[in-house]
């Protein structure tokens, strides 16, 4: 069994714990293992589960984010369960005959026929294509179950979200319930409002004066009774060696004191040269390099884009050293906005690590990396307070494991164990 908290850090988990929000989770903190791991990169949610449930890194899944550039285009395709390259734990077990019980995970719309049952989750446009099987949409149709709550309202209205968040979360919780009486040798569910509270209300999970401090810590309160109901449920069998539970994030988050729009610094650099204004805009021939979110970017190659006219040499090595050098010593306030920058070469292995970017820069903490662009200046501040960040995502596993993995992907390992698949 695995319940994904969505962008909860192991630092969250305790906090909540011990303050009394999560009574239930800090029952489990103390009788289970409970430790920290480190998420791929980019750090965001399509990316970290995919590599959660399948054990391998975006250069094998070839998932680099929540859009993709399309070859020989400016366009930006969005990724679905279609883009995974992989087989995932539950096309595994499906393989075995065994049932699976999948709710709500990233990157599983449309939905997939695996033996069992699948409702997906971020992003699900179309909820009839995102269940199977088909039957079960009745019954979600009159539960008033919502894939998502209403998130564009957040960006004027954080108080209106929480309540939003709240009411749909009631519903898919309900859901979740329901499914535990299913037959199934897998279960795996994800909580992705934590992720939405993170965002839009950071501060007030922490400052108890917070306007938004009751309502951000309700979301956390109801996720608290769910979990209580899994453990009076699981307990038994988890101690008769019958059930492994796994309680897991894909990342973890931090406060955000600016973002970092990288297109407008580019262009500033003179790499990236563009006319028209969003969404009309046009990327010209004299562009070098491009970004795209969080803290992708792309050099514009002959071939891979329409204009684009570099090529494979120490020209473009000398390029990407440069932009490299150039992200390292930005500086806000006279702190470093970006700790480190990756070569996507480097970091990347396997048959889609040619999709991967040319770099991958990874935030300083306290900064998010953004596109941006259409935004006019380099840094600044946007309706977000929270901001993934790479390490220290909450696992906790009861019984504990024999060893912790120390990666998100590393998860897989013991869950396929469980499975009677490795």
């Amino acid at each position: 069994m695995v319940i994904g908290l969505d962008g909860v850090g192991l630092d969250l988990a305790r906090s909540l714990a011990q303050r009394g929000v999560m009574p239930h989770l800090a029952g489990l903190l103390t009788e289970g293992a409970a430790w920290a791991t480190a998420s791929p990169l980019p750090e965001v949610s399509p990316v970290c589960w995919t590599s959660l449930f399948s054990g391998a890194g975006p250069g094998e899944h070839g998932v680099y984010g929540f859009a993709e550039p399309q070859p020989g285009a400016y366009y930006l395709h969005p990724v679905d369960s279609y883009s995974v390259a992989v087989p995932r734990l539950w096309d595994a077990a499906s393989a075995a005959g065994l049932r699976s019980v999948v709710l709500n995970v990233p990157l599983t719309y449309p939905a997939a026929m695996i033996k069992g049952v699948m409702v997906s989750g971020f992003v699900t446009p179309e909820l009839s294509r995102g269940v199977h099987p088909l039957e079960l949409l009745p019954r979600l149709q009159a539960m008033g179950y919502r894939p998502e709550a209403e998130l564009e309202r957040g960006r004027q209205d954080a108080a209106g979200l929480l309540a939003d968040l709240d009411l749909a979360l009631a519903v898919r919780l309900e859901l979740f319930e329901q499914m535990l009486a299913e037959d199934w040798s897998l279960y795996a569910a994800v909580v992705s409002d934590t992720d939405r509270v993170n965002h839009f209300a950071w501060p007030a999970l922490w400052e108890p004066d917070h306007p938004l401090a009751a309502a951000a810590l309700a979301v956390y309160g109801r996720i608290d009774h769910f979990l209580g109901r899994v453990w009076e449920l699981a307990r038994p069998e988890v101690e008769a060696g019958e059930l492994r539970l796994l309680v897991a994030a894909d990342h973890s988050f931090g406060p955000i004191v600016s973002e970092v729009y990288l297109n407008p610094w580019l262009a500033q650099q003179g790499w990236l040269a563009v006319e028209g204004a969003p969404p009309q805009e046009r990327i010209l021939a004299a562009t070098q390099a491009l970004a795209l979110d969080p803290g992708r970017i792309y050099l514009h190659w002959r071939g891979r884009f329409p204009e684009g006219s570099l090529e494979p040499g120490p020209g473009a090595e000398a390029l990407l050293a440069d932009i490299a050098a150039g992200l390292l010593a930005l500086r806000h306030q006279g702190q470093a906005v970006v700790a480190r920058v990756h070569r996507g070469r480097e970091l990347y292995a396997g048959p889609r690590a040619h999709l991967a970017p040319d770099l991958v820069a990874e935030a300083a903490p306290g900064y998010s990396l953004r596109a941006g662009l259409g935004r006019p200046e380099v840094l600044g501040t946007s309706h977000l307070t929270g901001v993934h960040r790479p390490q220290g995502a909450l696992a906790l596993c009861l019984p504990p494991p024999a060893d912790k993995p120390q990666s998100v992907i590393g998860l897989y390992g013991p869950m396929a164990q469980a499975l009677g698949l490795a």
